[in-house]
């Protein structure tokens, strides 16, 4: 059940959930390229996407658009829940097709749909680990009960985007068990299509970009699973690994010292200033 708050608000949340707690943060948006390349990951979703988005076009609008979203799901009131809900079941109604080519053990010309509850809980799945293990990796390490909460907290949205209780795993380590599983039976295989995407996720499309996101993009590349990394033919060195592990280290030394107007998400700034227009501290 949603948390229930001490405080009277208007908000979809509690401003005391864990779901608040967590996505606040700033510095979990280095891992959403992660989750973009996790999801696309499954043939279908990849399909969908190059298919019916418009990545390739517009893709810094469409990662904006996505964090817009998200974050309105998240430090919503009700009523913009109910309509971020909306706009993003609208769009995926209009997302599906048949697949092009033989994809692992996927067979052309089989049917994908953005609202298959089978593919939203993939995607789902992704950014529950996603904002978790980046929370772990940044900011400082969650307990079980801490993480389970979110996992609570975030079912919530994935109902209103068709997925239903009964679909999901039941605990967050339940959700853990679910994504090895998908992984370890083929059914989660880089297709040609998502490796087309990838750069665009990356923002890797011309060498200014790779010259400029160089960073970024590494970052990205060692926070995915290495199963993954490997099948899009990511190379990772060791000594990117002390880096990746040296940056983690300082993030959650720093992180903790940093200005509320810089470690966290306007949205989250926003609701709060909201809280407190109301007297409430």
């Amino acid at each position: 059940m949603r948390e229930k708050s001490t405080i009277e608000t208007d908000f979809y949340f509690s401003p005391e959930s864990m779901i608040w707690r967590v996505n606040r943060e700033q510095v979990l948006l280095l891992g959403g390229p992660r989750a973009l390349l996790m999801q696309v990951a499954h043939p279908m979703v990849a399909e969908a996407v190059y298919e019916h988005s418009y990545v390739f076009q517009r893709p810094v609008k469409r990662l904006l658009r996505t964090l817009e979203l998200t974050l309105a799901l998240v430090y919503g009131t009700s009523e913009e829940v109910m309509q971020a809900a909306r706009t993003i079941n609208q769009t995926h109604h209009q997302a599906k097709g048949t697949l092009s080519e033989n994809v692992g053990s996927y067979k052309q010309g089989e049917i994908y749909d953005a609202q298959d509850p089978d593919l939203t809980l993939w995607v789902y799945a992704t950014l529950v680990e996603g904002a978790l293990s980046g929370y772990e990796r940044f900011i400082r390490p969650l307990t079980y009960a801490e993480k389970q909460a979110f996992y609570e907290d975030s079912a919530l949205l994935v109902a209103l985007l068709g997925v239903k209780k009964t679909h999901l795993p039941p605990t967050i380590d339940a959700l853990y068990t679910y994504m090895d599983e998908m992984m370890a039976s083929g059914k989660i295989v880089v297709s040609r299509k998502a490796q087309a995407i990838a750069p665009y996720i990356l923002a890797q499309t011309s060498p200014l970009l790779k010259l400029l996101t160089f960073p970024s993009s590494r970052l990205t590349v060692g926070l995915l699973p290495e199963m993954l990394r490997e099948a899009y033919g990511f190379h990772y060195t060791h000594w990117e690994e002390m880096a990746l592990s040296a940056f983690c280290n300082g993030t959650q030394r720093l992180v903790p010292h940093l200005p509320n107007t810089v470690r966290y998400v306007t949205q989250y700034r926003r609701a709060v200033a909201s809280l407190n227009g109301r007297g409430v501290t």
